[in-house]
């Protein structure tokens, strides 16, 4: 017999007057007899009077619904976690207002949604850790109908499982939202969700109401790794990506004092270009996939390591790549994309963002796939979904809070992300730093903000501050010197600007974006002019 940890939810703690408990039982049948004692009107809720589990009652072990396993007679073991929680009438007519909790890979999207439509459930969710709305779903395709915002939102925030409450389609009103489409049946929504392609936003409405729940975050969070070390196997390339992840976070202790510890968040440990431009490069290639708009060649504008990151991961899709570089990049990036079997142009361009238009334009002419970084969603998303979140729990890992995080500004997507997800958490107790280069400065990797960044303006930085790219070398090479860590050059200007800044005290985290292998031109010319000095 072991100590299990009992919750209950809704009408069902306010009769126990209790919402969490440690019982020593050895089966859920057993559990409800201890229950029972004390709290017979508690039991009433829960069963009937055969003994049986009410219709509205919903009981997970170990977040598995107790229908799916063996009922009343399902086996408890020590540390096991059990839920009651009562589902919530709607008043709809239509709706079966039982709240479940399924995997969220099971269900079907039916529709895409904008990221600005989500952030708003995202950040609730966030400050409140609850969801109080459920995901409506098919009964019987598990197509998603309604809720979209909650479903992206908790997406994001990567959980395992979700409440969905289900109906079913043909029994519903469906009222066509977007004009020029013809109407919309329950045919054509299932098949956009099982077979695809997906409808665009906002398409339609099922008039269905909603039921409000209260479900903590944590309950749908996936289990946090037990082993830190765990053994490195994977089954294709690409899995060393998105399995490798997190990349590695570690203390500097050359720059931690008693008072305050440094931390570096490694991105260099991505495999593909050895920097963070892997998680974007991914995540608009399996975005554009996902949406059937991805054709045989894709075409981007890069200063490199995102043009390494798609040509990589494009190559194991069968697509080819043409990449467009600034005429201001080191000329190596050409040779290491050209192994990637890139067909690399050049522009007369300071800026990679300057090309975007030729490239779009060329795209369009050429039925090639523009991906476009500076504007595509799926780069922000993807730092929302993974690269805050576990940074978060990395610190939180260790018992440490952030109280500055440091980053460079490229495309602005990895920053935005971070400093919404932390501002949302810890409010103003942390402090987000953005790094650009100095005026007529050229730090390949990021830019200035008047250059146009399309997330940082929905994010907020406390601070911008200005570094020159010799500062930005001097201080790659104080890391290489005392870290023995070779960072490229835009993580040196993150590490310079530390020393801008007031961090006395506290955790402050330094987001190196890469390792300093693609630099070694930029290198030599600095170390060149210290002999002509």
């Amino acid at each position: 017999m072991g100590k299990v940890i009992v919750k209950f939810y809704g009408i069902l703690a306010e009769s126990i007057q209790s919402r969490e408990m440690n019982i020593e039982a050895s089966s859920l049948r057993q559990l409800l007899d201890i229950l029972a004692t004390g709290n017979g009107d508690a039991l009433r809720k829960i069963c009937n009077e055969d003994g049986t589990i009410r219709k509205f009652v919903n009981i997970y072990v170990n977040g598995k619904d107790i229908r799916f396993l063996h009922g009343l007679n399902t086996k408890l073991n020590d540390g096991d976690e059990v839920l009651f929680i009562p589902a919530v009438s709607g008043g709809s007519q239509h709706a079966n207002s039982e709240v479940e909790l399924i995997g969220i890979k099971d269900v079907k999207p039916a529709t895409y949604i904008d990221i600005r439509e989500v952030l708003p459930a995202y950040v609730k969710i966030l400050r409140t850790r609850v969801i109080s709305q459920p995901v409506i779903v098919d009964m019987n395709t598990k197509v998603v109908l309604d809720g979209y915002e909650i479903l992206y939102a908790l997406d994001l925030l990567s959980v395992e499982k979700i409440p969905v409450v289900k109906v079913n389609l043909r029994d519903l009103k469906i009222k066509s939202l977007q004009s020029g489409l013809k109407p919309l049946t329950a045919e054509s929504i299932i098949e956009a969700g099982v077979k695809g392609p997906k409808l665009p936003p906002k398409s339609f409405k099922v008039l269905v109401e909603t039921p409000e729940i209260n479900i903590p975050l944590k309950e749908l969070l996936q289990p946090q790794r037990k082993n830190t070390y765990d053994l490195k196997v994977y089954t294709s390339v690409l899995e060393l990506l998105y399995k490798g992840w997190p990349t590695p976070l570690v203390k500097l202790n050359s720059l931690s004092t008693e008072k305050r510890s440094i931390w570096a968040k490694l991105e260099g440990f991505n495999p593909f270009s050895n920097s963070v431009k892997d998680r974007i490069g991914w995540a608009m290639l399996m975005d554009a996939l996902d949406r059937g708009d991805l054709k045989e060649i894709i075409y981007e504008a890069t200063s490199t390591n995102t043009g390494i990151a798609l040509t990589s991961i494009a190559n194991m899709l069968g697509v080819k790549a043409r990449l467009f570089i600034p005429k201001t990049i080191q000329k190596v990036s050409d040779t290491y994309l050209k192994v990637l079997g890139a067909n690399v142009v050049r522009l007369p361009v300071g800026l990679t963002v300057e090309a975007i238009d030729q490239v779009d334009l060329k795209a369009k002419e050429d039925k090639a796939t523009h991906l476009n970084q500076f504007e595509n969603d799926a780069n922000f998303k993807v730092h929302l979904k993974y690269t805050a979140r576990e940074l978060d729990e990395q610190l939180t890992s260790v018992g440490l809070e952030p109280t500055v995080i440091i980053g460079g500004l490229g495309t602005s997507g990895h920053m935005s992300a971070i400093s919404i997800y932390f501002k949302n958490k810890y409010g103003d107790s942390v402090k987000i730093v953005g790094v650009q280069p100095a005026s007529n400065e050229v730090i390949p990797g990021i830019r200035r903000i008047e250059t146009g960044m399309k997330w940082c303006h929905w994010a907020l930085f406390d601070q911008i501050i200005d570094v020159k790219q010799k500062e930005a070398i001097e201080a790659a090479i104080n890391i290489a010197r005392k870290e023995g860590l070779l960072i490229g050059l835009s993580a040196g200007a993150v590490a310079h600007a530390l020393s801008k800044i007031s961090c006395e005290e506290g955790v402050c985290i330094l987001v190196f974006p890469d390792t300093g292998y693609k630099y070694a031109e930029q290198f030599e010319n600095y170390f060149a002019s210290l002999q002509k000095e």
